[in-house]
């Protein structure tokens, strides 16, 4: 009896407990690589967060798609109804918000205990699969802060566009494929959206299935348990011994009990941090404000928390090594810690020295990418609060914001193609597709346009090659006469491409004011 009994002990999770025989149980058992104790067991209940902010995101993202349209007419006003109409809509979006700047914080402490830990070595597949799902979250989360299409979400597409056509080389390839044209239309709204909603999570979704389904890591700290198990039968001292006696004889029992509880760990801390945020959004709703034509002079975008580090990054760099920047810096830190279990130091002598080799270097690139973001962040936060205009104009964005959502829903005009803000918005026809005839048909240009604005943008502003269509541009955001003017003056201020050049001095004050009322009447 004695030796069926260590046989069988030293089976590996065979599936002897009745509660551990179905898939799930192998997906848990796939999911460990120690059986913890005390404060280390709940650290480890940090995978159990990741899983229900995830999930959070999927549900929620659905839901709220129901309702959205990904169209520069109509998406502020699908927002505006879900925040405004819908029963829970508000907080249905708070949740999702909310939940998509605490899943990186999640994701970090995730790696950051399995460094400590060194699970980082004994299960190098989940240690991949946490760093691209962290790349997936923060991709996610940059895609989908354009979508609402208020003053904020255009802005911060801007500068998107922007980052994207600075890159080197492939700039200008990036700009097009991602904008859709030569100007935000709906065409950028449904490529982000696209991006958001299926090509993003359809990634997240492949990571967390290969890493629970088909890359199955040996459980070897259990194997070591078993060990340990045979020692102390042979004649260990009487306290292992009576530890044993205490744990129980069969592992496989033991694996299986300590599994479930683990679940019920992860279990415990997942509904509590649910129940954390789930109050949080209730009283504090995601940001929405006015539709981005209604945007009050001189808008100062800022991103949301989880991006307000490489913001303030791109303050310090000209154009095209900004853009570098911030490309190249997060997927530098990303690769940094995929690659931490295959790393290699010459020769090493002892397998210890190279764990605490790998071990520091793991803890020094958490180190420089937390004090990177929390320094940036606060430097951020600091500079707006110390210039006096920076902080009035925030002030007023603020203010505009709360007048918005006082404001009662305003449906959006079927026919006239108006948003809840009551003016037109941009559409890929109107501002690409116009022939040239219908511009003609508007009165003649003025002198100073014919003169310095044909050779790029044609004789009638119908557009030639890569420079755009001025046709119908007063259906944009900030396309008013003013804009017209402040753009002639200063087209950078407006996050335009450099290739324009500021007519300043060029032209005088009265010629500018009639090439921006002539441009204006194109429709």
């Amino acid at each position: 009896m004695s030796e069926q009994h260590s046989s069988s002990s030293n089976e590996r999770f065979d599936g002897d407990a009745p509660a551990c025989r179905t898939t799930l149980g192998l997906v848990l058992e796939n999911l460990t690589d120690e059986p913890p104790r005390g404060a280390w067991a709940w650290a480890r209940t940090t995978a159990g967060v990741v899983a229900l902010l995830l999930a959070l995101q999927l549900v929620t993202g659905l839901l709220l798609s129901f309702y959205y349209v990904p169209s520069a007419d109509a998406a502020h006003a699908t927002v505006s109804y879900v925040e405004k109409v819908l029963p829970a809509g508000s907080w249905l979006r708070a949740l999702h918000f909310y939940g998509s700047q605490l899943l990186p914080l999640a994701l970090f402490l995730h790696l950051l205990q399995m460094l400590w830990r060194g699970a980082y070595r004994r299960k190098p597949v989940g240690w991949v699969a946490g760093v691209l799902l962290l790349a997936l979250v923060m991709a996610n989360g940059a895609t989908g802060y354009s979508l609402p299409w208020d003053a904020r979400a255009f802005f911060s597409t801007r500068v998107a566009e922007n980052v994207a056509g600075g890159l080197p080389l492939v700039g200008s390839s990036a700009h097009a494929w991602l904008v859709g044209g030569a100007e935000i239309s709906t065409l950028t709204l449904s490529r982000f959206f696209a991006l958001h909603a299926l090509v993003v999570p359809a990634l997240l979704l492949a990571v967390v299935c290969a890493r629970l389904f088909f890359f199955k890591e040996p459980s070897r700290t259990w194997e070591g348990v078993r060990r340990s198990s045979k020692g102390e039968e042979a004649g260990h001292s009487s306290r292992q011994e009576a530890a044993r006696r205490t744990t129980g004889g069969d592992l496989n029992t033991q694996q299986c009990v300590w599994t479930l509880a683990q679940l019920a760990r992860n279990a415990f801390v997942a509904g509590v941090v649910f129940a954390a945020l789930a109050l949080y959004a209730s009283k504090y709703t995601a940001p929405l404000g006015p539709a981005a034509e209604a945007a009050p002079p001189g808008y100062l975008p800022r991103p949301g928390a989880q991006f307000l580090w490489l913001f303030q990054l791109l303050k310090f760099f000209p154009r095209p090594v900004a853009s570098l920047v911030a490309f190249l810096l997060p997927a530098l830190l990303l690769a940094a810690l995929a690659l931490l279990p295959f790393t290699r130091k010459g020769r090493v002598a002892h397998a210890a020295t190279l764990t605490h080799t790998r071990r520091r270097l793991g803890l020094a690139v958490f180190a420089a990418s937390a004090l990177l973001v929390a320094g940036l962040t606060t430097v951020a936060r600091l500079q707006d609060a110390r210039d006096p205009r920076v902080r009035e104009q925030l002030a007023k964005q603020a203010e505009k914001e709360a007048e918005f959502r006082q404001a009662p829903f305003v449906p959006l005009h079927t026919g006239g193609a108006q948003t809840a803000g009551g003016t037109d918005t941009a559409t890929p026809s109107s501002s690409n597709s116009a022939a040239p005839s219908d511009a003609s048909q508007a009165a003649q240009p003025p002198e100073a346009f014919t003169r310095n604005c044909s050779k790029c943008h044609g004789p009638h502003a119908e557009g030639k090659s890569i420079y755009p269509s001025l046709v119908g541009i007063s259906a944009r955001p900030r396309r008013t006469v003013e804009d017209i003017v402040a753009i002639l003056n200063d087209p950078r201020s407006y996050g335009l491409e450099s290739r324009m050049p500021s007519f300043a001095k060029k032209l005088t004050d009265d010629e500018k004011r009639a090439v921006a009322e002539w441009v204006v009447s194109l429709k």
